[in-house]
């Protein structure tokens, strides 16, 4: 287990990296939106100080771009779990049409929705038992990341009416851990940079801040494309033979 694990992580970051120079439009995703970001916080000070950059955090300019950034971030992330199971089956990534659409939006309709019912129960149950509530609901859908990623690589097994659908769930609970494990070491290494960055940037001049910016986008696009490595090699794990 544990040389299979060393395995997956060697994987994730060879992947995580080579994403750069095989498929860099998808990077772009998030990295394009993410440097935009930063050129309004520039525009409005952000980085003139630290308090400057405490008082800023919230302006409604930055978080508009901001909202595009996540959006980019998130869309980045499927992207690349998307490039990958397409490769490993012999498609390509841009094909919308290959993707096994009526189950991707069932099980991401389920992981999005379900830890929310707890919320319908907030204003009638102890603050205790709702974060109780919260936290159980929200580990219950970690298994649905599994055919989430199955059907973007165009897995036609993930059928609503097939066994597939019907006993996933507690099949899947056993690739949990690694899943967990792969997504801490694919966020680490970028989050680390982004925090950086971010610190090193304030009070510097405009001539060093803009390269900063520039590799602070960059190491945004390196937690896309990490998180979406590590989608992929879940589902690969899981279903180790190709349809």
């Amino acid at each position: 287990m544990i040389q299979f694990t060393w395995q997956q992580l060697r994987e994730l970051y060879r992947r995580g990296f080579v994403l750069f120079l095989i498929a860099p439009v998808i990077v772009a995703i998030v990295v394009i939106p993410e440097f935009v970001q930063h050129i309004v916080e520039i525009k409005i000070g952000m980085f003139d100080s630290r308090a400057a950059g405490h008082a800023l955090a919230n302006d409604p300019q930055r978080w508009t771009a901001g909202y595009f950034k996540l959006a980019g971030l998130l869309i980045a992330m499927l992207a690349t779990a998307r490039y990958w199971g397409a490769r490993a089956n012999g498609g390509k990534w841009w094909r919308l049409d290959q993707i096994a659409w009526v189950p991707l939006i069932v099980a991401a309709l389920l992981f999005a929705f379900v830890p929310g019912i707890p919320d319908l129960l907030r204003a009638y149950v102890p603050v205790w038992l709702y974060y109780t509530l919260y936290t159980v609901f929200s580990l219950v859908t970690l298994p649905l990341i599994v055919p989430i990623v199955a059907a973007l690589a165009g897995d036609r097994r993930v059928g609503l009416l097939g066994n597939y659908w019907r006993n996933f769930y507690w099949r899947e609970w056993r690739w949990v851990p690694l899943l967990l494990v792969l997504l801490v070491a694919a966020y680490a290494p970028g989050m680390a940079l982004h925090y950086g960055f971010h610190w090193i940037a304030v009070g510097q001049p405009a001539v060093l801040l803009w390269p900063i910016m520039v590799l602070d986008s960059l190491a945004v696009g390196l937690i896309a494309s990490m998180a979406g490595a590590a989608f992929s090699l879940t589902y690969e794990a899981a279903r180790p033979a190709s349809i």
